[in-house]
């Protein structure tokens, strides 16, 4: 028995490389890798590069609130600026402490597709058909595309009413440049109108600015003076400091919303009973605040189903 997994994202490279001999196949919609994580991606701990053996590098981090004002407010207008909603989000960990993240190398996604032994399968949309016999696959996709694949909706016709699942997400942007010279780990949030920005960071001289689009909002000026006026807000002379490799990058899913934690839970046991379907990461399981880092973890979680035949949607 060996599996087959849809989406080759991170989520799909880390099950690869954890399961090796026992995937059969990897299943991408896109013509080669998929590389959509230019926003910030810092680890809280090692375990990805430890289980993978690829080397993360430790560093020290700092924190904290551009013109802060009291903790609950610049909280509350954090989360209104990037969900639209009055949210608990990151920026609650922000303080003058430096804390320790790990950094993964810059070739992170080649170097995980090379831990894979599994056949990748580029320009495939991913289908039962040949495929459920093959053994139990691990989804990656977003739970609504998931669940169109599936018919799910059809599946529940008749049996009770089912609301409409409003999968709510915020489309974004994401401008990076090179800082020359530069060598420091830090991140700055912006929870006031002030800048359209809701958080640049640095890794290493790595700038990495992040928006998100409530409704039809559009980014205003160039990348090049988005990224100089963040850098500025750093501490640097742009009047001496040239920006360099400035990309632009826009993201679907910069930010999902939660939806009702039974009745995602619910699909997920539904796709695991009825067609060996075991969902992996984020968008699959639909949970925003997962970390790739928790991930290691599922991945084990679900060889123990598969081998025990038995799946609880309760935890």
């Amino acid at each position: 028995m060996t599996y087959t997994i849809w989406g080759a994202g991170l989520a799909g490279l880390l099950a690869g490389g954890m399961l090796r001999d026992e995937c059969s196949e990897i299943v991408e919609a896109q013509g080669e890798l998929p590389n959509n994580h230019n926003a910030l991606l810092r680890f809280r701990s090692s375990i990805v590069g430890d289980t993978l053996n690829i080397p993360f590098k430790p560093v020290e981090v700092l924190k904290a609130i551009h013109s802060p004002t009291n903790p609950v407010r610049d909280a509350i207008m954090y989360s209104i600026k990037t969900t639209g909603s009055a949210r608990l989000r990151s920026i609650l960990s922000a303080s003058p402490q430096t804390e320790t993240r790990y950094i993964a190398p810059p070739d992170l996604v080649k170097r995980m597709a090379e831990k894979v032994t599994a056949e990748f399968r580029f320009g495939q949309q991913a289908t039962l058909i040949g495929d459920k016999h093959k053994g139990p696959i691990i989804s990656t996709l977003p739970m609504k595309t998931l669940m169109g694949i599936l018919g799910y909706d059809e599946a529940h016709r008749g049996v009770k009413r089912i609301e409409p699942i409003d999968f709510k997400y915020i489309r974004g942007e994401v401008v990076t440049a090179t800082i020359p010279g530069a060598d420091i780990y830090a991140t700055l949030y912006f929870p006031d109108g002030m800048h359209q920005f809701y958080r640049a960071s640095i890794t290493g001289d790595q700038l990495i600015v992040e928006y998100a689009w409530l409704n039809d909002m559009i980014l205003l000026g160039s990348p090049e003076g988005n990224a100089s006026v963040a850098a500025s807000l750093f501490g640097f002379n742009m009047e001496v400091t040239s920006l360099e490799n400035v990309k632009h990058k826009h993201q679907t899913y910069a930010k999902i919303l939660p939806i009702d934690d039974d009745v995602r839970k619910r699909f997920i046991q539904w796709a695991t009973d009825k067609f060996g379907i075991y969902s992996l990461g984020r968008f699959a399981t639909w949970r925003p605040g997962l970390l790739l880092d928790d991930l290691v973890n599922d991945v084990r979680v679900i060889q123990k189903i598969v081998t025990r035949g038995s799946y609880d949607h309760r935890k």
